[in-house]
């Protein structure tokens, strides 16, 4: 374990601090044995000890056979492949989850970058699948028995810290004290290739590999970023039970970050083609700094990202300023004095929502 060299106490600022730690370090990209998963089953593993963790990377990869008389293709799920996972927690031993979203959800966060084009997955036949360099991609082919082998790949993107450059949200791992767990919970063939007439699917050969960011720790006090601002990326997924505001009560006593909202149809479908009514952020129920319309905060949505999002994502990107996620805190929404914090949603029918959030919180005693 490497021991951080004790020099003259002094004040650094956080810029001073940020320099000294660029300077000091650098970066580690380790890849981790990989987990053999399979259907309805929970796949976990541990962060090694060492140095300072700033991302996790899942790859994940199947194997997934479509069998039909005479069809030649199959319709995949909305939101494959990501919608395989379940879920995905990255735990610690310190009464926080760092990261606690579906696969959908984790799909969604991973969109909002100016390249967000590139998680976009491919569905296409196996062939061009197979030899196709993309994040994500889903093979759709379909055969007579035994069936065609259809690959399934994407990755997810867990990162720790507040962006690529800003060293906020690191870990320090090389201790004994600390323990950070990543639970994923898979589905099954159904989440990614529905169930239809003549087919018959079946999923085989998961396997989920964890690649690991990490940074050495610098060899004074001086450049060891401030550890004690953790980031924190959560989903709540409530019931709309029929058209009008739909208000979602979001917990107090932390920075948000980002709001991503996802709206969805009693069936399941995409449900933002008829919504008439405004979204509005509500600070103590009286202060509303946002009240906008689906179709323009769309818009602004694909200004942001370079890409359109998918039908029914709507975002509030408290980071952008200029570029996704590098922004100062000007407009972060501190809710630690806050008695409530509600998002008000224009629903059209009855249906499902799915928030995730990004929020920064303090650790005690740091």
């Amino acid at each position: 374990m490497t021991v951080l060299q004790k020099s003259q106490e002094k004040r650094v600022s956080p810029a001073e601090r940020a320099m000294l730690f660029a300077t000091m370090t650098r970066q580690h990209i380790q890849t981790l044995p990989s987990v053999a998963g399979a259907e309805n089953s929970i796949v976990s593993f541990s962060i090694p000890k060492v140095r300072l963790l700033s991302k996790i990377r899942l790859m994940v990869t199947a194997s997934l056979t479509a069998t039909h008389a005479t069809a030649t293709s199959y319709t995949q799920a909305p939101l494959a492949p990501y919608s395989l996972l379940r879920s995905v927690e990255v735990d610690t031993n310190f009464g926080f989850k760092i990261f606690n979203v579906s696969g959908i959800g984790a799909y969604f966060y991973n969109l909002l970058r100016d390249t967000s084009v590139m998680v976009t997955p491919l569905f296409a036949t196996n062939a061009a699948v197979v030899a196709s360099r993309r994040v994500a991609a889903q093979g759709i082919t379909a055969s007579p028995a035994p069936g065609a082998a259809n690959q399934v790949r994407f990755m997810v993107d867990l990162p720790l810290t507040l962006n690529d450059r800003d060293p906020i949200g690191l870990f320090l791992t090389q201790n004994q004290q600390t323990l950070i767990t990543v639970n994923v919970q898979i589905g099954n063939v159904a989440d990614i290739a529905p169930a239809a007439a003549g087919f018959t699917f079946a999923l085989a050969n998961i396997v989920i590999t964890p690649i690991v960011e990490t940074f050495s720790i610098p060899k004074v006090m001086e450049a060891l970023p401030d550890v004690s601002i953790i980031k924190l990326v959560h989903e709540q997924n409530e019931t709309i039970t029929g058209a009008g505001t739909h208000t979602t009560k979001l917990f107090t006593g932390t920075t948000y970050r980002k709001l991503l909202v996802y709206l969805e149809d009693i069936a399941g479908g995409e449900a933002d083609s008829d919504l008439t009514g405004l979204f509005r952020l509500a600070l103590n129920q009286s202060d509303k700094p946002y009240e906008i319309g689906a179709r323009a905060l769309a818009a602004i949505n694909q200004e942001h990202y370079g890409a359109t999002l998918p039908p029914g994502l709507f975002v509030f990107d408290f980071t952008f300023q200029g570029l996704p996620n590098y922004g100062g805190s000007r407009d972060y929404v501190d809710t630690e004095r806050l008695a409530e914090f509600w998002l008000e949603i224009p629903a059209a029918a009855a249906g499902r929502v799915k928030v995730v959030f990004e929020h920064l919180a303090r650790l005690e005693g740091v």
